[in-house]
């Protein structure tokens, strides 16, 4: 579609596959980022159930493998948190602490919130006040997702303006190329037209990524 409009031959549309690497990428970082929000809901679950089998009287160990137990009522067996969980009860099985394969999971996932518990649990566990710790990670998590939550919310009517902004242009010149044939041909039939048909691409492409990046909000 790309070719045709800009270029007036559908074949000059795989010139950009040149672009596909960089479209991979990006929706491989789009699905990695929807991956890791689900992830740290999931996570919270956990320790807020983690958080309950402590106060019932169950030692640390059994407690957080109560806590994944409880997980399977909550989720199905494909989610990520009970995957990890199963794989964290084989290594407890083999000696290995909690606080280390918490450490592991934050560092794998690249999730600030699961190291950042990882290393107050090391600390609470040697302190004692594990309880109240819990608690209130779980609760500053639950926080950030509830604003993430209000912040999809209110992004939604502009990505869909975005949307619409995006492909404005293209019903355009697909409206004018069909209602008027031969209107774009000067500029698909000479290098100067060619050069200038490239840059308005150019441009298009820079505007399409500038309201990605407007869009994009960490927290």
């Amino acid at each position: 579609l790309i070719g045709k409009l800009f270029f007036g031959t559908f074949l000059a549309g795989g010139l950009c596959i040149v672009f596909f690497p960089f479209l991979w990428k990006k929706k491989k970082k789009q699905l990695l980022e929807k991956r890791k929000k689900k992830l740290v809901k999931e996570f919270k679950d956990l320790i807020l159930s983690f958080g309950a089998s402590l106060k019932a009287g169950y030692s640390i160990e059994n407690a957080f493998l109560e806590a994944c137990r409880d997980l399977t009522y909550l989720y199905d067996a494909s989610a990520d948190i009970l995957q990890e969980c199963k794989s964290m009860k084989r290594q407890m099985e083999n000696h290995i602490s909690l606080e280390a394969l918490l450490n592991d999971l934050g560092e794998r996932s690249r999730m600030t919130d699961i190291m950042d518990f990882a290393k107050v649990f090391a600390t609470a566990k040697k302190s004692g006040d594990l309880n109240a710790m819990i608690a209130n990670t779980a609760d500053v998590i639950g926080q950030k997702i509830e604003l993430l939550a209000e912040i999809d919310v209110m992004l939604t009517g502009k990505k869909m303006e975005q949307r619409i902004m995006l492909l404005i242009p293209l019903f355009i010149m697909g409206y004018i190329s069909l209602t008027s044939p031969g209107y774009f041909m000067p500029l698909y039939q000479n290098p100067m037209g060619i050069l200038i048909m490239s840059a308005c691409l150019l441009l298009y492409a820079t505007a399409y990524l500038l309201s990605e990046k407007i869009m994009e909000i960490h927290i």
